[in-house]
């Protein structure tokens, strides 16, 4: 472990104790091999959190400072996916086991760091696309490296109308995960995805998407036959060879390089709206005089009305159908409803 994580961690604890928002740490982990014990992010933070993410590669760097910041962050998250082999131990680098065992204090929630990513590059895309009238429909996309994101990815993006086209090395998962995918595809999805043979040429792409944990694909040779007009988005951090990327750059080719942050942020969100839906709440249903209440996300018998707070109701979602679902009320007799349940 590096010599100086103590200081860095105390750096770290001194400028969150300065900051009158909620603090959080990150354990996650990855499949890409490094050198070092472990790495965290600059300090990040959006309208509600101030938070840093740390990724181990073994148990014993993520057990020292979980120790270090228990009781000095409010929340710390802690990626749930067991995809690391220690190269030095020979173990499976259990990231959540070890951080519940350590963290005694600080409130712990769960994440998972390979989705977080799938989402980020997932909206990255359709974001980039939003102008084109197809969005990503009818576009031809190269994904090198379909291991756990690369094919999550993949099935979002061919859920979206593109036509997806998967490169691994290993032949007979990169069949298996491909002809999954097409399987479980919605009945009106005409899109499909393909096995990629480099034979074939890498020029023809609208977007070359590199997942290969770091493992260089695209060389000079193959950089010189990309189309101009394809943008290359790099998950994997380490798509190119020195050379490839010297000429990528050269022919003014547009790369990116994915920043998750704003799916951290999305998930704080998510996590800051159902803990304050759930604290806020002392009971989910309740009865007064013609009519039901229940509790918005809970499931309830017909005829209920669902509401923001069922103590002191403001807003009003619907009426349950019995099934799970809502009936279809319209707008009018859904705003008599409220006025109704707004004098309790």
């Amino acid at each position: 472990m590096k010599k100086n994580y103590k200081s860095q961690i105390n750096n770290i604890l001194k400028n969150f104790k300065c900051s009158r928002k909620k603090t959080c740490f990150f354990f996650g982990n990855t499949t890409k091999i490094e050198n070092n014990n472990f790495y965290l992010s600059e300090i990040r933070e959006n309208n509600k959190y101030k938070y840093v993410v740390g990724i181990f590669f073994n148990n014993q760097s993520a057990e020292k400072i979980a120790k270090l910041i228990d009781g000095k962050v409010d929340l710390v998250l802690v990626d749930t996916e067991k995809k690391v082999i220690s190269i030095k131990n020979n173990e499976i680098v259990n990231v959540e086991k070890v951080v519940k065992q350590n963290i005694k204090l600080s409130k712990i929630f769960v994440y998972k760091g390979n989705d977080l990513t799938v989402e980020a590059a997932d909206t990255f895309l359709n974001n980039y696309f939003l102008k084109d009238i197809r969005g990503l429909g009818g576009k031809k996309i190269l994904v090198l490296g379909s291991g756990n994101i690369g094919s999550k990815l993949s099935l979002k993006l061919v859920e979206s109308g593109a036509n997806v086209y998967l490169y691994r090395r290993n032949k007979k998962k990169l069949n298996a995960i491909i002809k999954t995918i097409n399987i479980i595809l919605p009945l009106g999805t005409n899109a499909k995805s393909k096995k990629f043979y480099f034979n074939k040429g890498i020029h023809n792409f609208d977007v070359i998407i590199g997942c290969t944990d770091g493992k260089p694909v695209i060389d000079e040779k193959l950089a010189n036959k990309i189309n101009s007009r394809c943008i290359i988005l790099d998950i994997g951090k380490g798509i190119f060879t020195s050379q490839g990327i010297t000429l990528a750059i050269k022919r003014k080719i547009k790369m990116f390089r994915l920043d998750i942050s704003p799916a951290y942020n999305a998930y704080l969100e998510n996590i800051y709206s159902t803990k304050k839906l759930i604290n806020k709440v002392s009971q989910n249903f309740r009865y007064e005089k013609k009519y039901k209440l229940i509790q918005k996300g809970i499931l309830g018998d017909k005829g209920y009305v669902i509401v923001d707070n069922v103590l002191n109701p403001k807003k009003v979602f619907g009426i349950t159908d019995g099934y799970g679902g809502m009936k279809k009320v319209n707008f009018k007799k859904l705003q008599k409803i409220k006025k109704a349940i707004s004098k309790f």
